[in-house]
């Protein structure tokens, strides 16, 4: 576990505010990611919001990310500690219901980055390379 700076909204009516936030230890197909720009849009404003009735306190909005590789589990193939990568909204699909319907986003295994893969968005994340 470590801790990392991030910005959260504690209610739905509060602003985000700086907030430390305890990290598991990266899983060997995990590649973590120290984040240099992050979006926020208008699905990070309704979850901040809890606009959707789901949003668990406190949450760090933003999503689609931009960073650098800091380390990789042993079972990480194709990136190396150093390299530019980007992150987008969805990550660790079936990658099968996208190729039939082109609507990726409704995968039964899907996970959105804010809410599995990564748990919250902070300064530093995990996302899944296998």
């Amino acid at each position: 576990m470590s801790a990392v700076k991030a910005y959260a909204a504690q209610s739905p009516t509060s602003t985000v505010e700086p907030f430390a936030i305890e990290r598991r230890a990266p899983r060997p197909d995990d590649v973590v990611i120290e984040i240099d720009y992050c979006g926020i849009c208008h699905s990070d404003i309704h979850t901040a919001h809890n606009d959707w009735g789901f949003t668990v306190y406190p949450v760090v909005p933003g999503h689609e990310i931009v960073g650098h590789v800091t380390a990789v589990g042993k079972d990480v193939k194709n990136f190396r500690p150093g390299d530019r990568v980007g992150v987008g909204c969805l990550v660790d699909s079936c990658r099968q219901l996208g190729r039939k319907t082109e609507l990726a986003q409704l995968a039964q295994d899907l996970n959105d980055i804010g809410f599995e893969a990564v748990g919250q968005r902070t300064l530093y994340a995990e996302a899944f390379a296998a």
